[in-house]
C-alpha cells in the first residue's frame, strides 16, 4: 500500500498536466512530468507504468481488502513486481494471476511471503528503509536515483529499475547493504544497454503495434 500512494500521488500530477491553470497547480504538476521525464524510460512509459501500478492495486483490493491491501505493486517498462505478504498459497496465486491480466505486462516477478501480518513495528522498520533507500540515491551524484524502485518487506529490500552501467548498480547496491536492519538485499535492476532490457523493450512496442492496429 506503500507504493500504492506514492504511485496514486505521481499519477495524479502526470494527469493535472493538460487541465494546469492556477500557477500553483501548474507549478506542482510541472514538476512531476519534469521528474518523469528524466527517468530512463521516458515520460509516456513512466505514465503506463503508473497506471497499472495504481489499476492492478485497485484490482486486487476490489478482490479482497482485508488480504491484498499488505501487497506492493511497482512497475518499470512493463515488468511488475509483487511484494508483501498474504495468509496463503492460493491467495499469492490469485495476486500473480491478476498481474498477468494487466494491460502492456511483459514480465509478472513474484515474491510476495506467505505468513501472518509482518506487524507494526516491523513495518515501521521496512518503511524507515526504504526512505533510507531513496534518500541515499537521491545525494548520491554517480546515481540517477529516479530509475530505481524500492521496496522493503520484513527487512528485504527489493529493488527494480534501470541502471546506467554495472558500475552505478554497484552502487546502488551498496547503499542497501549498508542501511541499518537490512536483512537481504533482492535486485530485479536491468542495465541500460542489456540484452534482457532491449528484449524488453521490443516487446513493449510490439504490443503497442498490435493495440494501435486493433
Amino acid at each position: 500500500m506503500r507504493q500504492f500512494a506514492r504511485s496514486i500521488a505521481l499519477l495524479l500530477g502526470l494527469l493535472l498536466v493538460p487541465a494546469c491553470s492556477p500557477l500553483g497547480v501548474a507549478t506542482t504538476a510541472g514538476a512531476v512530468v519534469g521528474t518523469a521525464a528524466l527517468q530512463e524510460r521516458g515520460f509516456q512509459q513512466t505514465l503506463d507504468d503508473k497506471s497499472m501500478e495504481v489499476s492492478l492495486q485497485k484490482a486486487l483490493i476490489d478482490i479482497d481488502f482485508e488480504t491484498f491491501q499488505r501487497i506492493d505493486v511497482s512497475v518499470v517498462e512493463g515488468r511488475i513486481l509483487l511484494t508483501g505478504i498474504v495468509p496463503n498459497a492460493d491467495d499469492r496465486v490469485k495476486a500473480v494471476e491478476t498481474a498477468w491480466q494487466s494491460d502492456g505486462v511483459v514480465e509478472v516477478i513474484n515474491e510476495i511471503l506467505i505468513g501472518n501480518d509482518v506487524g507494526f513495528i516491523n513495518s515501521g522498520f521496512d518503511l524507515k528503509i526504504e526512505k533510507a533507500m531513496d534518500l541515499d540515491l537521491t545525494l548520491d551524484k554517480q546515481i540517477k536515483g529516479l530509475n530505481y524502485i524500492s521496496d522493503s518487506t520484513n527487512g528485504t529490500l527489493f529493488i527494480i529499475g534501470i541502471a546506467q552501467n554495472q558500475a552505478e548498480l554497484d552502487r546502488v547496491l551498496a547503499h542497501a547493504r549498508n542501511i541499518e536492519r537490512v536483512r537481504r538485499v533482492v535486485s530485479y535492476v536491468q542495465l541500460k544497454d542489456s540484452p534482457d532490457r532491449q528484449a524488453v523493450l521490443e516487446q513493449l512496442q510490439e504490443m503497442k503495434v498490435q493495440k494501435a492496429a486493433e
